[in-house]
């Protein structure tokens, strides 16, 4: 009896290792080049808007039914699509998707900054966008929002799944380790 109890701890400890290794990974590679993106490494493109639209779809998964918003920008002289994308659950309006279209529209003239490394992609990450006359309406507070939230989370997760896999798997040492008093001065 103790043995299987045993055999089933080794196995879900060695998930949670893989798991918080998966976790601190994801974060670091989908999450932390867009939330440790500077202005300084952003550069602008400007032109007359050609084309810019708000359209919304409706998308499922596993059963779960919601609204992905979508904005399409287009530049003219410019073959790239910048594009912005977010889940609005089960609202058929994005108010400042909306106000976006409205303000471009009327100034005729954009401002998009991406990242440098991006400039030869077809459709490269929207880091901010503005009229012609400067007048921001998307910026990288409103990229780096949901990121802020998930990149700690995916952190704490990773590294709690490490933790109990290595309290698992060395648990005299943690425990030692645990116990230890801070070294006080006695002068």
């Amino acid at each position: 009896m103790s043995s299987k109890k045993k055999w089933w701890k080794d196995y879900y400890a060695g998930q949670l290792l893989w798991f918080g290794i998966a976790c601190i990974g994801c974060a670091f590679y989908f999450f932390a080049p867009t939330l440790f993106t500077t202005e300084k490494s952003l550069i602008e493109k400007r032109g007359e808007v050609e084309n810019v639209k708000a359209f919304y779809t409706r998308v499922s998964s596993k059963g779960h039914k919601s609204v992905k918003s979508e904005l399409i920008l287009n530049l003219k002289n410019d073959t790239r699509n910048y594009k912005l994308v977010k889940n609005i659950e089960q609202s058929w309006n994005n108010e400042k998707y909306e106000l976006i279209v409205r303000e471009l529209k009327k100034s005729g003239k954009a401002i998009v900054w991406i990242k440098e490394s991006e400039q030869s992609e077809m459709e490269p990450e929207v880091f901010q966008i503005a009229t012609g006359e400067n007048n921001i309406l998307y910026d990288m507070d409103d990229v780096k929002s949901e990121l802020k939230f998930l990149f700690p989370f995916l952190l704490i997760m990773g590294f709690f799944g490490i933790g109990v896999y290595l309290n698992h798997k060395y648990p005299n040492r943690i425990k030692s380790l645990m116990r230890k008093k801070p070294a006080h001065n006695n002068v």
